[in-house]
């Protein structure tokens, strides 16, 4: 039998053990957008996601802290913590732009906490001086976490204000910043879908890390969700990373059950919108 090192059962963890996908859904948007519409009482939103049974989730190091009960049984769905503390703002619940940039938790904080995993945003765009503080904090993250043993999820993101706002799903920039996370040293990525299954299969052949599609304000209607989620698990993608999209739609319970048909079993988005009652969603 092949021994595993704890890493790589820490990563096995975020997956689905019967179909080796991973439908994560991320509520860690409080710490930079306070009370956001569809989260406002995060555990509430917890609890659904545990009765729904999600593999993972993304949470803050606070929301950790007060939604434990739901993590101590058996089965529970994986956590992964948001390692690091980006300012969008310098009044709480505005967005403006990206500030600064700071890793506001240790690893060894996060594995005493019973967390599986870290994520790290990798936000291009920026002024040189913070992009550079950036760009080091996560090389001292990899080190810590390939000492602890705890996989690394990087995310990049084109979303700084030195980034024209047309240019930021344009495939090729997300390829470079893809394989600039991977050059990093992350476990597992967390990238925007760039558009085609081809494009995304040509990103996963190169990658040879679990690659997993994030959400976002852009990703759209209930059945561009489901057709982005099914598109890219057949081109080779491990699951999905998807918040505001889920939590804001009003039909939270619903999408999570229409992903799973499109993530485990690539159902076609038109004939689960229906199932769902997703249409008017």
């Amino acid at each position: 039998m092949k021994m595993i090192g704890a890493k790589e059962m820490r990563l096995n963890r975020l997956f689905n053990p019967r179909y080796g996908r991973s439908i994560t859904i991320a509520i860690d948007h409080g710490f930079y957008m306070g009370n956001p519409k569809g989260l406002e009482d995060p555990y509430e939103t917890m609890r659904i996601l545990f009765e729904e049974e999600v593999d993972a989730t993304v949470v803050s190091y606070g929301l950790g802290k007060i939604t434990n009960e739901f993590f101590s049984v058996r089965n529970a769905p994986a956590r992964i913590l948001a390692i690091d503390t980006g300012i969008l703002s310098n009044i709480p619940g505005k967005l403006q732009d990206f500030l600064d940039f700071e890793l506001g938790v240790t690893v060894e904080q996060s594995l005493k906490s019973g967390f599986d995993a870290v994520k790290v945003l990798l936000v291009w765009g920026l002024e040189p001086d913070i992009q550079m503080k950036e760009i080091r904090a996560i090389s001292q993250l990899v080190s810590q976490c390939d000492s602890w043993e705890m996989p690394l999820m990087i995310e990049p993101l084109l979303i700084g204000s030195h980034i024209p706002p047309e240019q930021r799903n344009d495939p090729e920039l997300i390829a470079h910043a893809t394989r600039i996370a991977l050059e990093l040293g992350a476990d597992l990525l967390k990238i925007a879908y760039p558009g085609s299954p081809e494009q995304f299969s040509t990103i996963v052949q190169r990658a040879h890390i679990p690659v997993l599609v994030l959400g976002g304000t852009d990703i759209g209607t209930p059945e561009k969700m489901l057709r982005t989620a099914r598109e890219s698990v057949s081109a080779g993608g491990k699951g999905i990373v998807f918040g505001r999209s889920v939590w804001q739609s009003g039909k939270i319970r619903e999408l999570i059950r229409a992903l799973k048909e499109a993530v485990y079993l690539e159902t076609d988005e038109k004939s689960i919108l229906g199932k769902y009652e997703l249409v008017s969603a």
